[in-house]
């Protein structure tokens, strides 16, 4: 039925009253600028349909006229996005330009008097001012006029993205983990997923980064490029080149998401950074390991691209698996190496044992058949006493290097001579460089040179190194031990103009069972336990070794530096001198390498304060409640809580919250030591902390100034 009013132009269909946002427009509605033209002229077919699809409560639409004319319910705008209203009324083709080629077979069919039905049918749509991938299920039905001649269409349709993205996601996963379960290496985890994830999204380029993040640099590891993307694997760009913000927010551990580098506010200044590099849009997931961000996965495309939640989110969970998986495949990797250096070390062992007990196995004979004279049996004697000396010194190597790494071995430190310990080391193995014509060359400071330390470990430190020199350099050949100090460390240098060691091999050659290529026969004996051990007893020192060659025959050096004591003593003389402001402080050291800590004490007692020692947070935390200790020194890397919550924790408290608090980490960026503040800390010192300095804040008490 028809309500007229006195302008038959305005008259309105009574489906045009009620509420609802669609209703109010089409009663607003300018007709004479639609195909459709003003209600009043729409035939009772027309009518009776619109009436229809706005009563629904499913998403309905109806094309009618020449130009199918588009109209639809408040259901069927929620799928227009932002096309909605402008496109009440106006041409089916107008509204939809994007996927006109993909509809209009459909639409043909409808007008041609054929229904049909299609789900889940994929379109690429603008319905919010960029491209964006969507699922449908719907039917299309032909409308006829009074004649009988099909004059439009309509259409109940729902959208299944959600559901169809939710599927392929799952789908995703599946294939992601059954892909990476049996891949030996990192590498291959990186290449298989981030291919995978490239094709998935349809993007130009997947790429794993790893971050010196101390350094503020990243590197490209591997990834996946599409056709002739160009690759950037092998390269190294500073961080900040592609924007602060960008950087803060993977710190933060949260995903960078950007659809337009040149007009994202966040990048548009770094524009050409990323232009260099092809990349249009970004997706950026970040690894955070121990509070330092450790990698990104990064996600490109050439041109820029709205990234949907769903895709963010399947990246963050490929991120995640492929992290898991890398990790498995390292540590599988790392196990099947070790298993294989174990199975040589075994055959080497075998090896050894068996040579000495040839000899002595041959003496027995001798002796039990009565066939030796004085002369002879004295030196059957002398043959059995040196190989079972030999065998002795192989288990003794063993019991050792087991000891020093299951963490039985304990140092007491006390103030060493390192001249005397260099003299003691040297007399050592004279006996080796003589024998091969070896010339051994010292180069000493003038002035003593003090370390805290276990004097038969610091020999054997040196012992270990001077035998590996002179055992694998040709006879007659040139060894140099050199010492060097100053106000903080000594470094020991040992070199060989021998064999030198491969590359590859330069940081292995301190792990247990690790060797490098030896001769066939064996004939510089041993079971290269020496430098294992090395490692082991440096760092009980608190010190560092390091291995350098230019490689094969071209001779080796190894440095050891250890803390000099000498510089302890000087910085408390120079900070005693004047009066400790306030008087000698209760401070509390709190640090989980017990060497370290007890040294840091020693220096602190020796300048007047009065010092506890924890080596757990939890420790630390009962020590502050009863003793109130006026100084607080923290490590970082404390285990189960890390200094900065420790650093929390003992401001919430009544007796540690006006303490000054000094932090001790080896992180020195600009936003470890914001953080350190943020913490509550008074003072950030990067390690190797400087004694005077130190005692010199102490004294002081100044707060922490960032710069």
């Amino acid at each position: 039925m028809r309500k007229y009013c006195m302008d038959k132009i305005s008259w309105q269909p009574r489906s045009f009253d009620g509420d609802g946002d669609v209703r109010a427009r089409l009663r607003a509605l300018d007709w004479q600028a639609s195909p459709l033209g003003p209600p009043v002229h729409w035939p009772q077919e027309l009518l009776t349909t619109v009436n229809l699809i706005l009563s629904s409560k499913f998403p309905m639409f109806v094309a009618w006229g020449p130009e199918l004319g588009f109209l639809y319910n408040d259901e069927y705008a929620a799928i227009m996005g932002d096309k909605h209203p402008a496109g009440l009324g106006q041409p089916f083709r107008t509204v939809w330009p994007e996927i006109w080629s993909d509809i209009l077979p459909i639409i043909d069919a409808a007008m041609a008097g054929r229904a049909s039905y299609f789900e889940d049918l994929p379109l690429l749509i603008d319905r919010r001012g960029y491209p964006e991938p969507a699922w449908f299920t719907f039917s299309y039905s032909p409308m006829e006029d009074r004649a009988g001649t099909v004059a439009g269409l309509y259409c109940t349709v729902v959208e299944t993205t959600p559901s169809v993205v939710a599927r392929q996601a799952q789908a995703f996963q599946l294939h992601l983990a059954d892909l990476l379960r049996d891949l030996a290496s990192a590498d291959a985890v990186v290449a298989a997923a981030s291919e995978s994830l490239g094709r998935q999204l349809g993007v130009t380029r997947v790429q794993y980064c790893e971050v010196d993040d101390e350094r503020g640099v990243f590197s490209v590891r591997g990834g996946w490029m599409q056709g002739a993307a160009a690759s950037i694997e092998g390269q190294i760009r500073r961080l900040d080149d592609f924007g602060p913000e960008v950087v803060a927010l993977l710190r933060a551990g949260e995903p960078m998401v950007v659809n337009d580098v040149a007009r994202d506010p966040r990048t548009s200044a770094f524009s050409e950074a990323y232009a260099a590099l092809g990349i249009g849009t970004n997706l950026a997931l970040s690894l955070i390991k121990s509070g330092r961000m450790t990698a990104i996965l990064s996600v490109h495309d050439a041109q820029p691209r709205q990234w949907t939640t769903a895709e963010v989110q399947m990246a963050r969970d490929m991120a995640e698996r492929t992290w898991s998986a890398m990790e498995n495949a390292s540590t599988q990797a790392e196990l099947r190496e070790a298993n294989q250096r174990k199975d040589e070390f075994l055959a080497m062992l075998a090896h050894e044992l068996r040579n000495p007990l040839a000899p002595i196995s041959a003496a027995a004979e001798l002796m039990e058949k009565s066939v030796l004279d004085g002369p002879a049996l004295r030196r059957t004697s002398a043959i059995i006493s040196r190989q079972v000396r030999h065998m002795t010194g192989l288990v003794d190597d063993l019991l050792d290097v087991s000891r020093v790494t299951r963490g039985q071995v304990k140092i007491e430190p006390s103030p060493q001579d390192m001249k005397a310990v260099v003299a003691s080391a040297v007399e050592q193995v004279k006996p080796m460089i003589e024998a091969r014509r070896h010339q051994l060359a010292l180069t000493l400071p003038p002035e003593p040179v003090e370390v805290l330390g276990d004097a038969n470990r610091l020999v054997q430190i040196l012992t270990n190194l001077l035998n590996n020199a002179a055992k694998y350099t040709a006879d007659g050949g040139q060894l140099r031990l050199s010492m060097e100090a100053d106000l903080g460390q000594v470094l020991v240098r040992v070199s060989d103009n021998g064999i030198g060691i491969a590359p590859d091999m330069q940081t292995r050659v301190f792990e247990l069972f690790a060797q490098a290529e030896r001769t066939s026969d064996r004939s510089q004996g041993g079971l290269g336990l020496g430098l294992a051990l090395v490692r082991s007893l440096v760092e009980l020192h608190g010190g560092r070794v390091r291995c350098l060659s230019d490689g094969a025959n071209r001779g080796s050096t190894f440095e050891v530096r250890l803390p000099r004591h000498r510089a302890i003593k000087q910085s408390v003389q120079a900070t005693a001198a004047p009066p400790v402001a306030g008087g000698p402080e209760n401070i509390m050291v709190v640090d989980d390498n017990e060497d370290a800590a007890v040294m840091l004490a020693m220096l602190l007692e020796a300048s007047g304060h009065t010092v506890l020692v924890a080596h757990r947070p939890t420790d630390a935390i009962a020590l502050a409640a009863q003793h109130a200790p006026t100084v607080c020194i923290l490590d970082i890397g404390l285990p189960d809580m890390d200094g900065y919550q420790l650093a929390e924790h003992l401001r919430a408290m009544p007796e540690t919250a006006h303490a000054m608090l000094i932090a001790v980490t080896g992180y020195g960026q600009q936003n470890d030591r914001t953080r350190a503040l943020e913490a509550g800390f008074d003072q950030h010192l990067v390690k190797p902390v400087e004694a005077e300095r130190l005692l010199a804040l102490i004294a002081q008490g100044r707060a922490l100034s960032v710069p």
